[in-house]
């Protein structure tokens, strides 16, 4: 088939890029009662495959918007995505919507039924009358066969142009499915030899205008590359986007790019793509054939669950104990009372004695202790977001740092483990350099 056309229908024409539209269906998306990962997913996809996403559209359960908001977007571009309104429900309006704006019925298909109720009875369960809805799509559309309890489907409207519909469940992992069995290979084939990648390179301890200005004229001299920089809890986020014919053409080109902005940051870069900072520290702890622990009093054991979700994270984490109260640093750590009551729970002496306490009861190379300030409120003369955190080293020695961290209660936990994490990770660069 030529690139760009599907069933014989043209999309496309030029070297323009397809365009794309992703359609959430649900009031519970306007109410605030659930957020659209759906629509950034999608999205994440189709970029791999070189199209361009123009909107995000959510529509609540209402048929006449439905329609009305599809009809708009069909003028502005040649792929819908469409998520959720497939289930049983009376409120489930996906195939009604889009067959009166194709201008069709909705069929009944024997095969989807037989599907659909296939899928009740592997979970020991009838399937109920209602929904027999389920096995009815827009006549003419392709059917997409459930892999949970909703069939999914695409077909082509005609007016005003060209425009591929497709009709996918909201339940996440039911869309990503079906997305990977029917609808890869129909957007491949209506972008054409086009693709998309997005280069990720983390940065640490840095803020983003600090970031944004070394990095920015760097950007002056490669017209092929989109930067874009994104601000987290945790991290900013340098992202820089360059398509070419195939992904891998993609990331070659972008290689010597993401080297100058490496270079340019200097330590402050903890990682690139998938490399996240707590899977760095990993690396560079197994590699030493060293151990890590962990004390936490602000983070609340934030620090451990995010070594502890990085797979074989065993082999170098030996684990953490969290003591946010005072008491728990007493009875969980021997951290002395008196020295509690002289400092208080939030400050370097305390923190440094809980580096020292839990590498010590671990029996770790390394500890790490964080203790701070979380907000809301303030905690005595400290303001929020005052914060510490200790590493004590296999010689024994105890480095303490501590300064103010911005943001909000989330934000600080967030940065506070990121900013302690960073310390292990430039201890353990050190020692192998020198080594």
């Amino acid at each position: 088939m030529t690139p760009g056309t599907l069933d014989g229908v043209s999309f496309r024409s030029g070297e323009e890029p397809l365009r794309a539209a992703v359609l959430s269906v649900g009031s519970e998306l306007l109410l605030g009662d659930l957020t659209d990962s759906n629509a950034t997913w999608l999205s994440l996809r189709l970029r791999e495959f070189g199209v361009e996403v123009l909107h995000h559209l959510a529509v609540r359960d209402d048929l006449d918007e439905f329609v009305d908001s599809l009809r708009w977007l069909t003028e502005r571009v040649e792929l819908v995505i469409v998520g959720g309104g497939l289930g049983p429900t009376a409120d489930d309006l996906t195939r009604e919507a889009i067959a009166l704006a194709a201008g069709v019925d909705n069929e009944h298909h024997d095969d989807l039924e037989e599907a659909v109720a296939a899928k009740f009875a592997a979970l020991g369960r009838t399937m109920a009358p209602q929904n027999l809805k389920q096995a009815r799509i827009p006549a003419g559309a392709t059917p997409y066969p459930p892999v949970g309890t909703a069939p999914g489907f695409g077909i082509t409207l005609l007016d005003p142009a060209p425009t591929r519909v497709i009709a996918l469940p909201g339940v996440p992992w039911e869309m990503q499915e079906l997305f990977a069995r029917h609808v890869n290979d129909e957007v491949r084939q209506l972008a054409g030899a086009r693709a998309t990648v997005t280069r990720v390179v983390h940065v640490v301890g840095r803020g983003e205008s600090d970031v944004a200005e070394v990095i920015e004229p760097l950007l002056d001299a490669h017209d092929n590359v989109t930067l874009s920089f994104l601000a987290k809890k945790s991290e900013i986020q340098v992202r820089l986007t360059v398509s070419a014919d195939d992904p891998d053409g993609a990331r070659v080109a972008s290689q010597p790019v993401v080297d100058e902005v490496v270079a340019a940051l200097g330590t402050a870069v903890v990682g690139v793509d998938d490399d996240a900072l707590e899977q760095v520290v990993l690396r560079l702890l197994t590699a030493a054939g060293q151990t890590l622990a962990t004390a936490e009093s602000a983070t609340a054991g934030d620090i451990a669950a995010r070594l502890g979700r990085i797979p074989g994270a065993s082999a170098a984490f030996t684990g953490g104990v969290v003591v946010y109260a005072a008491g728990a640093k007493q009875d969980l750590l021997d951290v002395p009372a008196g020295l509690l009551e002289e400092h208080g729970s939030v400050s370097a002496e305390v923190t440094e004695a809980l580096a020292q306490a839990v590498q010590s009861r671990a029996g770790s190379d390394w500890a790490l202790a964080v203790t701070g300030v979380a907000g809301p409120d303030p905690v005595g003369d400290l303001p929020v977001g005052s914060c510490f955190w200790a590493l004590a080293h296999p010689d024994g020695h105890v480095e303490v740092h501590g300064r103010r961290v911005p943001g909000d209660r989330v934000q600080v936990i967030a940065r506070l483990g990121s900013i302690a994490l960073d310390l292990v990770r430039r201890r353990l660069l050190d020692v192998a350099s020198e080594g």
